[in-house]
This record gives C-alpha cells, structure tokens and sequence, in this order.
C-alpha cells in the first residue's frame, strides 16, 4: 500500500538562482562537517536491520530538471522517538529518476516498527521549457520546509533487509501557470519492500548504473561516493563480478569514476554484479538532458545537468546548463547494459550526426570541469571537454496507440504532450516505442491502446523520427 502528503507552498516569482545556489552549497560544505544525526547512523546501537532509502520520481514532462537538496530525513518509531536515516545532507536531481529509484541512504537503524518519515527540502530549483519563446527557464522555490509521509502500512525493521521507496510525482507537485508562475505542491508516495531477494530492480534493493568515485579499498570490496547519496557505499566483489575496463578491485585508486551495477545480499550489503570503468582520476562526468546543438558532426551542445562526479563537478552544477565541446577525438557510445537490442527492425546508431536535442546523454572527459559555460544566463553550470559522449536511458509519459505485436516484440506510438519538453525542443508530439522480448513490465501486465503509460529506454533519431528502444514500460 501506498501513503500520499500533500501541502503546498508558493514560489518566488523573481528568479534568484544565484542566491539560492550560493547558500545551497554553503548548507551542502556545512553539512559535510557535520551532518544530520552522523554519529547515531555511524555507530549503530546492539539488535539493528539494515534500510536502504530510495527516491525516484513520476515525470511531469514539461520539466527539464528539478534540483533540492534534502538537508535530513528521519523516522518516527512506535515510541515516538526520531530516528535519522540520514548521515548529511544530499543535493538530488528528479527528472531523471522517472521510472525507477536510486538509493539516498544504506543505514542501520534500530529494530521495530516505524509509522512515517519526517522529510525536510530546501534550495529547490525548477528548470522547464516554455512552450511559447522555447526558452529554458529556470526558477527557485522557498524553503525549508518539511513533509510527514505516513505509512500505510507501518515499516516494520527486523533482521532481514528493508528498502523504503519515496516516490516524487512531480506531474502533482508543479504546476505552471500560463504567465509561467510555479505552485510547488509536494506529492509523495511511500512503499516499502523486503530487500535481499536476489532482485535486480532497484525498488527490492538493486543499484542500476550507479556513477561515482572511488573512495578506498579493502580486499575484495570498495567504497563508492555519489553526488546523490548522504555517505559513501561500500560494495563487494566476487568471481562472478564483471570489470569492464578494469582488472579487479587491485586495479582501483582514489577519484577513479566508475559505473556499479549491485544487487543487495541477504545481510543487507551490496554485491556488485559489474564494475565499469568511466574515467580515470582527475576527469569529470556528468549527464543530462540536451538542450540545443551546435555543427553537423556536433562540436557543441548544452545540457541540463541532472548528476555528475569527479573533478569541479558540485553540487550547484545540478540543473545547471553545462557546455559541452567536441572534437574528432571524442568518441561516442551506447549505454546498452541492461537493454534488449536484439533484432530491431532499425539501426540504432549514436555519433556526431545523430546526437539530437531531447536525448539525456553522459559527457566523459579527462579534464576538469570549467567554471562558466552554459546559456541565456542559466546559471550554475560548467563546461566540459568531451573524451566520449554516451547516450543513456531517459523517461517519458504519454498515450498508446497503433499497438502492434510480432512473437515477443511489439511496437507502438506514443503521444506525447504538446508542451512537454522533448515536443518544446524538437516539435515532434509522437514516437515510436519498442517493446522487446526483454522489456520489463512494471505494475501493468499488458500494453493497450488508448492507455497512459511511463516508458524507460534509449531515444534514437532515426530515418526523420525519434525512436525509443524501452528497457521499462510503467503503470503511471
């Protein structure tokens, strides 16, 4: 069962990004020297489970990104007491997260039965497309504020791994208005499953293409930070673990950007199931949604940052406009890990001449992130040399129509809305959708005309017409 709070807070009309970037990343360097609640999640008392936290989000389409930084976020036992779940503050993007979670937090917390959570956001930032100038607008909402999700029913924490998944239905919580003035009306819903199942979907505890830097090692195992998570996570490795681009946990020093697939073990760590090599230390990477494009091979384009690691990339690049510059030496990839790609009836191709606004795509570079960048005064970002440019997995609502199977594959339109951003940035309103043999279902058990669905998956420009190849097709 799921649980549902709603307040609503109005948004500051004049934008002051610049203000709330500032005191955005003085809270961040100030919780780094303390935190929320560090030393009760750092040292936890005898008869403790193991949680994971995720967050995830439902889109609204018309965003390009929504930044906040979650400074604590604690739980109320069946005594009343508060339990953090927390150790610091965490800067985290939403729109990305369409169609699937990632964890905040892997923590121990006292056994027994928990009735809601006490979430607590500010410095939040909302980047969207206007429809009438096509201009990427951004604009800060007022904060703190705090959010009491109950739940229905209550968590109960035993020996066995929890994971309690925070859904932000972002179709709910922002509202633009046709002068472009925001209503921010928060929409959280909470579910909680039993982790440790050997499930690889990140829901039941699975890390899915998990970007952040090597902290130290230890045998078999390594630490990893992310940008969006409170603490570092330590992972394990075994003979069955994938390196790809490395030769084991041996091979690993510190600020070295790696990509982790895990899954959660019976005793609430993780396992990695594979490890890839991103960039080496000293380099820098970041992903996000593109947003214009410059040259025929491309030599430039700008995205919306919705996360990033390594060297000069903060915290405030987060929905950001970063630059990024290209040249014959940048190469150009797939992100296919996880994706069915067999037997489509196109070429899915992915280089200079088919990078295309709308796409979400991760620049790797071997430098550092530069200061400045960006365009049309959208602050907070940066720019980047790219080493490669890989296109990654995005989110999108819309209808079904023209449903059309073949054995295990199907195909279908879907109708996108007239003033979400992908429609804003390309004027295309329909795409063709790919179902594949190993496509995954997600709270529907089949796909029919005339029904509103999510679809997760790789966006293709091809032959005229943008094509989505899907690896998630989501009950809205």
């Amino acid at each position: 069962m799921r649980s549902i709070w709603k307040p609503t807070i109005p948004v500051q009309r004049e934008f002051q990004l610049m203000t709330a970037i500032a005191l955005g990343t003085f809270m961040l360097l100030l919780s780094a020297c303390g935190g929320s609640g560090g030393s009760t999640l750092q040292n936890p008392p005898p008869n403790t489970g193991s949680l994971q936290v995720n967050i995830g989000d439902a889109p609204s389409d018309r965003l390009v990104a929504f930044g906040m930084t979650i400074s604590s976020m604690s739980f109320t036992n069946s005594s009343g007491s508060s339990v953090p779940v927390l150790h610091s503050s965490v800067a985290v993007e939403m729109t990305h997260l369409m169609g699937t979670m990632q964890p905040l937090s892997l923590v121990k917390i006292p056994q027994g039965t928990y009735s809601q959570a006490s979430i607590t956001m500010q410095n939040m930032a909302v980047a969207y497309m206007d429809p009438s100038t096509r201009q990427l607008v951004q604009k800060t909402v007022a904060g703190p504020m705090t959010a009491a999700v109950k739940f229905s029913p209550n968590l109960t924490v035993g020996s066995s791994p929890m994971i309690a998944n925070f859904d932000m239905n972002m179709a709910s919580s922002v509202s633009i208005d046709s002068m472009g003035n925001i209503t921010f009306t928060p929409t959280f819903t909470a579910a909680m499953n039993p982790g440790g199942t050997g499930s690889h979907d990140p829901e039941n505890g699975g890390m899915r293409h998990m970007t952040g830097t090597v902290g130290s090692t230890s045998g078999s195992s390594f630490s990893m930070s992310m940008m969006e998570s409170s603490s570092p996570i330590t992972i394990g490795t075994n003979s069955n673990t994938q390196f790809e681009g490395l030769g084991g946990v041996g091979m690993m020093s510190n600020n070295l950007i790696v990509m982790v697939d895990a899954d959660m073990q019976p005793d609430g760590s993780m396992m990695a199931t594979t490890v890839q090599n991103v960039m080496s230390p000293g380099g820098v990477m970041s992903d996000g949604l593109v947003t214009s494009v410059v040259g025929n091979p491309t030599t430039q384009l700008t995205l919306v940052a919705h996360d990033g690691a390594g060297n000069g990339m903060m915290p405030s690049n987060i929905g950001g406009a970063i630059t990024v510059n290209m040249d014959s030496g940048t190469s150009f990839a797939i992100d296919s890990d996880g994706m069915d790609m067999s037997s489509l009836p196109f070429t899915p191709v992915f280089n200079g001449t088919t990078v295309f606004k709308g796409q979400r795509v991760e620049p790797d570079s071997s430098g550092k992130m530069m200061s400045g960048g960006g365009m049309g005064g959208i602050m907070g970002g940066g720019t980047i040399t790219a080493t490669d440019l890989r296109l990654e997995q995005q989110g999108l609502g819309g209808t079904v129509s023209a449903y059309s199977s073949n054995g295990s594959q199907a195909t279908f339109t879907l109708t996108i809305a007239p003033d979400s951003a992908l429609a804003t940035l390309t004027g295309a309103t329909t795409l063709t959708v790919f179902q594949q043999a190993g496509t995954e279902l997600h709270g529907i058990t089949t796909v029919t005309n005339g029904s509103a669905v999510h679809v997760r998956g790789l966006l293709f420009f091809d032959a005229g017409a943008y094509k989505l190849v899907a690896s998630r097709i989501i009950a809205p």
